[in-house]
């Protein structure tokens, strides 16, 4: 069992719209796939058409081996849960959970069900789910290629067995091509191949609650998935 962590350099960088697309890229690539939210916003939930205060979620889980019971499954073998904010909120406690020991327990119970578990982590400077980023098999820092997220990822560093994935890049944009040339520098290999464009379908397919994936299979972004979802299986 594959275990990816993706976590955004800082907020807004479209972490959970990554996670959400490339989970259901590497489904339709035959692979049996599990989606983690471990966002306090818990909106990884409305790519696939859960309602946001619906009360189920990881979070309102009692024990570690009780995920099932919170689960969605939007098609067989693809299976999401999520962070479960409004449970958390129904019961007067901040959202300030943190999964690295719930998920750690729960994986253990979890290699004949799925091929790939997708972590949808928090952002920097908070990162957390340091324990799941060591275990993971793949760990993948998002990035949009603008000035602030190049100082941030300056400070910050790219882990020794972490990658950067490109999001929202806009090609006819100098400052942008500057910023993926430096990173690819720096960085070369560990820059995947592949980066996501800029593409107004991702916004639409949000607002219809799906991901672009299955919301439009020919657009830019969901291309871009499916060569991700392959790098991912070569990897």
């Amino acid at each position: 069992m594959n275990i990816l962590t993706l976590t955004g350099v800082r907020g807004g960088e479209g972490t959970t719209t990554v996670a959400g697309m490339l989970g259901d890229a590497l489904h339709a690539l035959g692979q049996r796939v599990l989606l983690v939210d471990l966002n306090a916003s818990d909106l990884l939930r409305l790519h696939f058409g859960v309602p946001h205060r619906d009360g189920h979620g990881w979070a309102a889980a009692g024990f570690p081996f009780d995920w099932r019971q919170q689960a969605f499954e939007p098609a067989p073998g693809l299976a999401l849960v999520p962070f479960g904010r409004a449970a958390v909120e129904d019961a007067g406690m901040p959202p300030l959970l943190h999964g690295d020991d719930f998920w750690l327990r729960a994986l253990a119970g979890l290699a004949g069900d799925f091929d790939w578990v997708l972590f949808d982590c928090p952002a920097y400077p908070g990162r957390q789910a340091r324990a799941l980023r060591f275990r993971s098999t793949l760990d993948v820092l998002v990035a949009q290629p603008d000035a602030a997220a190049h100082v941030l990822l300056a400070q910050i560093g790219l882990g020794a067995a972490s990658h950067l994935l490109i999001n929202d890049f806009e090609p006819s944009w100098p400052l942008a091509c500057d910023v993926v040339l430096d990173w690819r520098h720096h960085y070369g290999p560990r820059v995947l191949p592949q980066a996501i464009r800029r593409d107004a379908c991702l916004s639409e397919a949000l607002a219809c609650k799906q991901p672009v994936t299955r919301y439009r299979p020919d657009a830019a972004a969901s291309r871009a998935a499916r060569v991700l979802a392959q790098w991912c299986l070569l990897s």
